[in-house]
């Protein structure tokens, strides 16, 4: 046991003196910092000297009352000007307190204006450092990241190792797979549904201009699909042209798309009829008695009838008699 305990004090007395030695080496290297200073960099030990201490006799002393904007501080303002000002704060006092509100939200606003400003600024010219920062920052957390998964599949077992490295190659070649298919190099673009153009299947083109092209409802080379219809004698209104009971007799021809719409139209006839009766009868003695207005009642009467017909549509409606009484 003795041995054991002269042994430990010789020890701690060995660490207690290196221990002296190095702070007093530290303590050497501080004092002679000075001149170390002077004999390396002489201006810089200069500027030190010209930096002092504080001026006792010009002690700048700043209270905090000077500095702290508070709400007495702003009634008392309102309190202490003459005026209308006085007189507000006296009959309304919460007006000082909407003032030091407004006061300390219109700094706030102007502070962070000033903030977001300088920050733009500094952004602007320090662009490419912070850009070139930023890619460096996301490239070490990226070798950080990889690092760490390398590092942890170190650490998996043969079995997990192999099932992560398949799992890898299945989602790249997945994404290969979906690459060719969307550029139609591995499955072809799948043909149209519907034939749009008969232009695909022909096996000659022609071209032609637009005043060659003859309609094919009025070619004299196919059969003119035209009814006559029976005479309608129609009440019309009076105009400012007519008599007192002014009337007229109309008949029409009546051109179908087919022959489909004369067979449907004939077998209609009197619904017709009466259709194209209501229709003139709606119309006054100066608009029928001119031709404009004889234009514009056969147009009419092609729209009304179309809405009924089935079997197809009347192309045109042309007058063949038209008797009008004022």
């Amino acid at each position: 046991m003795a041995e054991n305990e002269s042994t430990t004090k010789v020890e701690e007395q060995k660490v207690q003196g290196e221990t002296a030695e190095e702070m007093s080496e530290e303590l050497m290297s501080l004092d002679s910092l000075d001149s170390v200073l002077a004999e390396e960099d002489p201006e810089f030990a200069k500027s030190l000297a010209e930096i002092g201490p504080d001026d006792p006799a010009n002690t700048v002393v700043i209270e905090e009352s000077e500095l702290e904007y508070r709400l007495e501080d702003e009634i008392k303002h309102w309190k202490d000007q003459q005026g209308w000002r006085a007189k507000v704060a006296t009959f309304l006092p919460f007006v000082p307190w909407i003032s030091y509100k407004v006061n300390i939200t219109r700094t706030n606003l102007r502070l962070s204006v000033a903030k977001f400003k300088e920050q733009a600024r500094y952004n602007i010219r320090n662009a490419g450092p912070l850009l070139l920062g930023w890619l460096k920052g996301l490239l070490q957390k990226l070798r950080g990241a990889i690092g760490d998964g390398l590092s942890a599949f170190k650490d998996f077992p043969l079995t997990k190792k192999l099932a992560t490295i398949g799992l890898v190659v299945a989602a790249g070649f997945s994404g290969y797979v979906i690459y060719r298919i969307a550029n139609h190099k591995l499955i072809p673009a799948s043909e149209e549904l519907f034939l749009g153009s008969l232009e695909d299947w022909a096996e000659q083109k022609y071209f032609y201009e637009p005043n060659e092209v003859e309609s094919f409802y009025d070619s004299t080379r196919t059969t003119q699909n035209v009814i006559v219809t029976q005479k309608i004698f129609v009440n019309l209104k009076r105009s400012t042209q007519s008599g007192g009971n002014p009337m007229g007799v109309f008949e029409f021809y009546v051109e179908g798309t087919d022959s489909d719409v004369l067979v449907e139209f004939k077998y209609r006839e009197p619904e017709v009829k009466d259709l194209f009766n209501s229709t003139i009868a709606d119309m006054t003695y100066d608009q029928v008695s001119t031709g404009e207005g004889k234009r514009l009642m056969c147009e009419r009467l092609r729209k009304e009838v179309n809405r009924i017909l089935t079997k197809g549509k009347v192309r045109r409606i042309f007058v063949k008699t038209a008797i009008v009484k004022p």
